[in-house]
């Protein structure tokens, strides 16, 4: 079972990535054209809130498909924004007929399936009852109260919203699930995200980073992050007609997210050794040249090519036998296999089994070394530079006293 499947195994059970989009009022018009107003259109008018703030408190754990282990989580997403219904008012055009009825508050995330509790809302401190949007066609001239998005929205009537002149206050909790991914958009127009988590290395992406947060600063569990979006950084009006709420939402564009990454993936790991896969090839045709310039036996140029694809497969065979019995098991056996393959055709091309005892050697030390990057995080550019210091400094000491153009008839006198 590859990662992408067990990924998919698990979110049909939890959700999968999940976006948040917090409350955002809109009503729907229509307007009518024609000397005969014989020609009616319709849309929506969308208001953000002006302030809006987000507390999430996630937890975090692993669920295991074959090999591979799932972070999964369960996140309590508190939600607060407050509204200025004249915005909404005069977001809607001169000519239009508002349909007050079927204004409503919505909200939304990208996988239903995660939805652990009942969505529950209050405004100015009465309950608002949050219902699914049914699917309607987006047909164009279809009367279509519900506005665009790339989330799946929730919505509900606030009663007396036509007439309302002080700010609307909206509570929101939201309980959800999810798997390795949790992004929350700016759902106002000042908005602000705290979240908690038991989760030791996070990954943070989207389109805002956080302003601080504790992860790696030597807390020994979880980590706490903090967002702001303001306004002019959050680069879509606060208010307008036929708004497509999946602006917010579109990942790495203005989302603040969270990737809830395992250390030592083998898929991170490869890709960590794969930065080094030049200078560790290069690091075997160094030893066979080595062998070669104090040997009486000469590899020809095919031979450095067998050898160097050799490396190169070996990264392959990792990659493919991590799937199946882990990285570590999965390493060993890769670079047991390639170690031998190469120290016995070293055997074989310089006619001596010193030779190969000595590519034995050497070649245990360059697998140990990778292995030590691929599991290093901090670290690694540095081991990865004192090794490359130490081969060529080795490599001129073995070759001090060669000579190359065969000139040297005695030694220089002192």
């Amino acid at each position: 079972m590859g990662a992408d499947r067990a990924l998919a195994d698990v979110s049909e059970m939890v959700g999968g990535q999940q976006s948040v989009l917090g409350p955002v009022i809109s009503v729907p018009y229509s307007r009518t054209f024609g000397s005969r107003h014989e020609e009616t259109i319709y849309g929506y008018a969308v208001a953000y809130a002006e302030t809006g703030t987000a507390s999430a408190n996630v937890n975090v754990d692993m669920r295991t498909r074959g090999i591979h282990a799932i972070p999964v989580f369960n996140a309590s997403i508190k939600m607060d924004a407050v509204f200025d219904p004249d915005v909404l008012r005069a977001a809607l055009p001169e000519d239009a007929t508002p349909v007050w009825s079927d204004a409503r508050i919505y909200l939304g995330v990208s996988d239903t399936r995660g939805i652990r509790d009942a969505i529950t809302v209050r405004a100015n401190g009465k309950d608002v009852s949050i219902e699914p949007t049914p699917y309607l066609s987006r047909n164009k001239g279809d009367y279509n109260p519900v506005p665009a998005s790339d989330v799946t929205l929730a919505g509900g009537h606030i009663p007396d919203l036509e007439t309302a002149i002080d700010p609307i206050v909206l509570t929101a909790n939201i309980r959800l699930s999810g798997a390795e991914r949790l992004s929350i958009a700016p759902f106002a127009k000042d908005t602000r995200v705290d979240l908690t988590s038991n989760w030791d290395s996070p990954s943070f992406q989207g389109g805002v980073l956080p302003e601080n947060h504790t992860a790696g600063a030597g807390q020994t569990e979880g980590f706490e992050a903090h967002w702001r979006v303001p306004y002019l950084a959050r680069g879509i009006a606060g208010s307008g007609t036929n708004m497509d709420l999946g602006e917010l939402t579109e990942w790495n564009r203005r989302d603040m997210a969270v990737r809830f990454m395992k250390e030592g993936n083998p898929y991170q790991s490869v890709e960590r050794a794969l930065k080094y896969a030049v200078m560790f090839v290069g690091f075997v045709f160094l030893a066979y040249f080595l062998f070669e310039v104090t040997s009486t036996a000469r590899a020809h140029p095919a031979q450095y090519v067998l050898v160097g694809l050799a490396q190169t497969i070996f990264y392959i065979l990792v990659l493919a036998l991590s799937e199946r019995v882990g990285f570590d098991a999965a390493f060993m056996i890769a670079a047991s296999m390639t170690v031998m393959l190469t120290a016995a055709y070293a055997a074989s091309v310089f006619r001596s089994r010193l030779y190969g005892l000595r590519a034995l050697a050497i070649l245990s030390g360059i697998y140990t070394l990778i292995y030590v990057l691929m599991r290093a995080e901090s670290h690694a550019l540095l081991a990865g530079a004192l090794a490359s210091f130490a081969a060529i400094a080795l490599t001129m000491y073995m070759t001090r006293n060669i000579d190359w153009y065969g000139e040297r008839t005695s030694a220089p006198a002192t």
